[in-house]
């Protein structure tokens, strides 16, 4: 069975390879053809004949054209891309591979809740006790909170030549796709962890670590760090007694000095394992915090991804921008310099539950090799 089972997850690995690597492809037609979805569709079937996508793309783009009040796309405006949205298996498909290369794609566990809908969420659970003959029942009550998440995105622009997105070759496909998630997971990875990261209201959430008193390294060395995780999972077993949803996430570098430390290692960095029983997350985007959560006390809404382009725009080449613009910003025209803006917005958000679902060591600077 549990071949079987491997065997399905490889089938459908392989199954949203091609649909991401699809979405990428028909990006790059949307663009050659400047939004003209007929004409991209043919693109794409000359291009790409053996597909198993085709079908998908054909029948989408007679959905499009048979709808009523749908114009056809542009560069030059920002409903280019809306005619992406009909190909929604593939843009899912997009999601569904970014989301394994994202810390948090990777923790097991977490609870996934819409948009805008009200739910549950036990911030501390009831009791119960023995109870003889003849006697009175205890009553206790948990703690419920009501939870909402309203939409919030991350947004980010990912700059490319004209030439790598005319290319028909697969590995500038591959360029693509991968370039485009990892611009989407970066920065919600960093913000999902970042001890520093407080709500701002109506614009983003606060971090899982935010408002937690982190436990402070009591050194810098390989046994210095296992001490102290030892210490970070005896916190978290106490506040935390049902630890079949725990999970333990660490920066590249102390991860590789725990996993030194063991005569035989139950971890990697890539592929994960478990430490000390609880199943290991590695991500750079922890920096300077190891974190002990239990996922199924996180609550994450995670609405996909959206896609626009141009090569029109004027902008400035900054991961930090100057809003808005002063004399002295500098501006890119993409135009002028045979450019493509490829947008990617991914509307995500997510609460914690309770406090004492996450524990940290903060801030850290074990050194590797003591």
């Amino acid at each position: 069975m549990a071949d079987y089972a491997r065997l399905a997850d490889l089938t459908q690995q392989q199954r949203v390879d091609a649909w991401s690597l699809d979405y990428c492809r028909w990006l790059t037609c949307m663009y050659r053809t400047t939004g003209l979805v007929t004409e991209a569709a043919d693109l794409f079937a000359l291009r790409w004949p053996r597909s198993k996508n085709l079908p998908i793309v054909q029948h989408s783009v007679t959905e499009l054209l048979t709808k009523a009040a749908v114009s056809a796309g542009t560069l030059s405006d920002s409903q280019w891309a809306a005619p992406l949205a009909a190909l929604k298996p593939l843009s899912d498909a997009f999601l569904e591979y970014a989301r394994p290369s994202s810390l948090i794609g990777r923790i097991p566990g977490v609870r996934k809740v819409p948009f805008n809908v009200s739910f549950p969420a036990v911030s501390a659970p009831s009791t119960a006790s023995w109870v003889g003959e003849n006697s009175g029942k205890p009553v206790s009550a948990p703690a419920l909170v009501s939870v909402t998440l309203t939409v919030a995105k991350v947004a980010d622009v990912v700059i490319v030549t004209d030439e790598l997105l005319r290319s028909s070759t697969p590995n500038a496909d591959v360029v693509l796709r991968d370039e485009l998630a990892a611009a989407v997971n970066a920065f919600v990875d960093k913000q999902f962890v970042d001890p520093t990261k407080a709500a701002i209201a109506n614009t983003s959430p606060a971090s899982i670590t935010n408002g937690i008193t982190p436990i402070a390294p009591t050194g810098t060395t390989t046994a210095a760090l296992k001490a102290d995780v030892g210490a970070l999972t005896a916190q978290f077993m106490t506040n935390n007694p049902d630890v079949t949803t725990a999970a333990l996430l660490l920066p590249a570098k102390e991860a590789s000095m725990l996993a030194a430390s063991m005569a035989q290692p139950t971890f990697d960095l890539v592929s994960g394992g478990t430490y000390a029983g609880f199943p290991v997350v590695v991500s750079g985007a922890m920096g300077t915090a190891i974190v002990m959560v239990d996922a199924h006390a996180i609550a994450l809404a995670d609405g996909g991804v959206e896609i626009d382009a141009s090569r029109h725009a004027t902008l400035e080449m900054n991961n930090s921008p100057t809003t808005p613009p002063i004399a002295t910003t500098v501006m890119t025209s993409l135009w002028q310099q045979n450019l493509v803006g490829l947008r990617a917005e991914r509307f995500v958000t997510w609460t914690r539950a309770r406090t004492s679902a996450v524990s940290l060591i903060s801030p850290c600077a074990y050194v590797p090799g003591t």
